[in-house]
C-alpha cells in the first residue's frame, strides 16, 4: 500500500511538472515618459485576443506588474493612471513556456479639472459616458480609474486595518449627536467597507426590508463599476458642480420615471488639480414619502495610499428614525423624529510585514480651559460629551482635553460639584468636531448669584420676593427633563384684608390661605420660580408620571437673592 502511494505521488508529480514548466509569464513595467521613474499604483491590464481582460493588477514601487500562468495566445497590455494618458502595446503572442517583458511609458494627459467651467445643466444625462459628452466622459474616466484601483486593492486583501465603527443618534433639526456607541477592530480583512452585490441592489434596492426593520446599503467601488449600476444610472455635470473647497462634481441619478425599488442619486467629487476621486455623497430615492429627506443618505471617502493602492478611509450612512403623531382629525401620521447614523473610520493600514502605508488617520477632539465667574482658573469641573461615556476633569490649571471623537456636532456639558449640589447644571455647549483637528473651547462657569440673576432676567417681580431655582434628578443623579415642579406656602390674612407673616404659633384671628406656583423642568432638568415670598416656609415638590420626590421644606431669608435646590425623584 505504501509503495502504491509513492508511485501514485510520483506519477502526479511527473504529470504536473510539464504544466509548471510550460506556464507562461508576462512582466510589465510602467514608467513615466518624461523622467523614466517608475509609476507606482498604475493599473495594468492583460487583454486577450477577443478584447476581454484576462488579468489586471496595480504596479508596485518599481512600476512592475507580474502575470503568471497565462495560457499561450495573443495579448496586448494596457496601462492607465489618474492624470495620465492611457498607453498600450501592440498585439504580441506568447508561446508555451515563454516569458514576455513589456514596458509602457505614460505621458501626462494634462487632465487638470481646475479650469473647467460648468454651465447650468451642461449636456444631457448620459448612461455609460462616451465620446458624445466629452466633459462628462473625461471626468468619469478619471473617477473610474480610482474606483478600479480601489476594487483591485479590495481583491488583494493583503492589508491589516485598524478600524473604528460608530452608531449615533442625531437631533433632526440641529444635527447634534444625542448618543454614540463606538467599537474597534484590528486585523486582516479584504476591506473595512463592503457593499451588497450589485445585482442584489439592482433587483431588491439600496433599502431593503428585514422583518419590521429597514436595511440601508451604500455603494462600494465594485458596485459603481458594475454593469447593473451603469445600465440603470446616468451621469451629468450639473450647474454649480463644485464643492465648497473647489472639487469638481460628477452627478449620477437613476434612469426612468418610476422605480420599483429604492435607489440612490449622488455626486462623485474629484480634485481639480490631480483629477483624483475624493469622495462620493448620495441620497436615497423612491422611499416612502414620509421617510424621504435630503438628510437620508451617506458618504464614502476614497484615498490613494503611498504604494498606489486605494482604500475607503471613512464612510457613513444616515437613516431616518420614524415615529407617529396624531393629526387634528385623530389619524396617526408617521414622521422622521431623529436620524440614526452608522459609520466607520480606518485609523491605520499596514502591510503583512507591519509597515504602515500612511500616516495614522486622526479622529478629532475638544480641548480648552474652564474659568469661574471672575475669570480665575477652575479645577475639578467634570466635562463630558452628551450621549457618550467620554468624561474628563479640568486639572489644576483649569485645562481639559477630550480626544477620539469622530467628526460631527456635539453637546459638551460642564458640571461644577458645588453648583450641582446646589441644584444647577448648566446647559450644554454645542461644538463642531472636524476629523484630524482639535477644537478650542473656553468655558466660564457662573456663580450661584449669576445663575439666579440670569434665570429670572427680564421678569418683573415684587421687590420683597426672592428667587428659587434648581434641578430635578433621578436616583442616579441624572437630570429629568419635563418633570412637574410645584412650590406652595400657607399665608394669612388679617380680618378686613392685608396679608402678613406671623411668628410661629401666633395665628389667632387670622384667615389661612394656600398659594403657590407650578412649572416644568427644562431639557437639563432645570426649574425656576421668579418671585416667591421671603421668610416663609414653603413646600417644594417634583413628580413625573411614574416617580415623585419627597416634600422639601424651603425658607429663604429676605437678605438673600434666592436659593438653588436639587429635587431627587424616587419610585411611587
Amino acid at each position: 500500500m505504501i509503495l502504491f502511494r509513492l508511485l501514485l505521488s510520483l506519477t502526479v508529480a511527473l504529470v504536473t511538472l510539464p504544466a509548471i514548466a510550460s506556464a507562461q509569464t508576462v512582466l510589465i513595467r510602467v514608467i513615466n515618459a518624461e523622467g523614466s521613474e517608475p509609476m507606482v499604483g498604475a493599473i495594468a491590464y492583460l487583454i486577450d485576443g477577443s478584447g476581454e481582460t484576462a488579468k489586471n493588477s496595480l504596479t508596485d514601487d518599481r512600476g512592475r506588474a507580474l502575470f503568471i500562468g497565462i495560457p499561450a495566445g495573443s495579448y496586448i497590455v494596457r496601462a492607465e493612471m489618474i492624470g495620465m494618458a492611457t498607453a498600450e502595446t501592440a498585439m504580441f503572442s506568447i508561446s508555451s513556456g515563454a516569458t514576455i517583458t513589456e514596458e509602457l511609458r505614460l505621458e501626462s494627459s494634462a487632465i487638470q479639472l481646475e479650469g473647467i467651467e460648468i454651465e447650468l445643466d451642461a449636456g444631457r444625462c448620459e448612461i455609460r459616458p462616451g465620446g458624445e459628452g466629452l466633459l462628462v466622459a473625461t471626468v468619469w474616466d478619471e473617477a473610474r480609474k480610482a474606483l478600479e484601483a480601489a476594487a483591485l486593492t479590495d481583491q488583494r486583501g493583503a492589508y491589516r486595518y485598524e478600524t473604528m465603527r460608530y452608531d449615533r443618534r442625531l437631533d433632526r433639526g440641529s444635527g447634534v449627536v444625542l448618543s454614540e456607541d463606538q467599537s474597534s477592530r484590528d486585523g486582516y480583512m479584504s476591506t473595512p467597507f463592503e457593499s451588497r452585490p450589485a445585482e442584489d441592489l439592482a433587483m431588491n434596492g439600496f433599502v431593503q426590508r428585514d422583518g419590521r426593520e429597514f436595511l440601508y446599503f451604500a455603494p462600494d467601488a465594485t458596485v459603481l463599476l458594475s454593469d447593473s449600476f451603469l445600465d440603470t444610472h446616468c451621469f451629468k455635470m450639473y450647474g454649480g458642480g463644485r464643492s465648497e473647497t473647489g472639487e469638481i462634481g460628477l452627478g449620477f441619478e437613476p434612469t426612468g420615471d418610476t422605480k420599483r425599488v429604492p435607489d440612490i442619486a449622488g455626486t462623485m467629487w474629484l480634485d481639480p488639480e490631480t483629477a483624483e476621486l475624493r469622495w462620493l455623497e448620495y441620497q436615497y430615492r423612491y422611499l416612502d414619502p414620509e421617510m424621504t429627506s435630503d438628510e437620508v443618505g451617506g458618504r464614502v471617502d476614497f484615498r490613494r495610499m503611498p504604494d498606489g493602492s486605494w482604500i475607503v478611509p471613512e464612510w457613513w450612512i444616515r437613516m431616518p428614525i420614524m415615529t407617529t403623531q396624531t393629526d387634528f382629525e385623530g389619524r396617526p401620521r408617521p414622521y422622521i423624529a431623529q436620524y440614526h447614523q452608522t459609520g466607520g473610520l480606518v485609523l491605520e493600514v499596514r502591510e503583512a510585514g507591519g509597515r504602515s502605508l500612511g500616516q495614522r488617520a486622526e479622529t478629532g477632539g475638544i480641548e480648552g480651559v474652564v474659568l469661574d465667574s471672575i475669570g480665575a482658573l477652575l479645577a475639578g469641573v467634570r466635562i463630558g460629551v452628551v450621549g457618550s461615556n467620554q468624561e474628563v476633569f479640568s486639572n489644576a490649571s483649569g485645562e481639559f482635553s477630550i480626544t477620539g471623537l469622530t467628526e460631527g456636532r456635539y453637546q459638551v456639558r460642564f458640571v461644577d460639584r458645588l453648583l450641582a449640589q446646589a441644584g444647577y447644571i448648566p446647559e450644554p455647549v454645542t461644538q463642531d468636531v472636524i476629523r484630524g483637528e482639535v477644537a478650542a473651547l473656553e468655558y466660564h462657569m457662573p456663580s450661584i448669584g449669576d445663575v439666579l440673576f440670569e434665570a429670572c432676567r427680564g421678569i418683573e417681580r415684587n421687590e420683597r420676593s426672592v428667587l428659587l431655582a434648581g434641578t430635578v434628578v433621578d436616583a442616579r443623579g441624572r437630570p429629568v427633563p419635563g418633570a412637574t415642579v410645584r412650590v406652595s406656602w400657607t399665608g394669612y390674612n388679617v380680618m378686613g384684608g392685608g396679608g402678613i407673616n406671623p411668628r410661629d404659633g401666633d395665628i389667632a384671628g387670622l384667615t389661612e390661605t394656600s398659594e403657590g406656583f407650578e412649572t416644568s423642568a427644562s431639557q437639563t432638568g432645570f426649574f425656576r420660580f421668579c418671585g416667591v415670598p421671603a421668610n416663609t416656609r414653603m413646600r417644594l415638590y417634583a413628580a413625573t408620571s411614574d416617580s415623585e420626590s419627597e416634600n422639601y421644606e424651603v425658607q429663604i431669608p429676605d437678605y438673600e437673592t434666592g436659593q438653588l435646590r436639587v429635587l431627587e425623584l424616587g419610585r411611587n
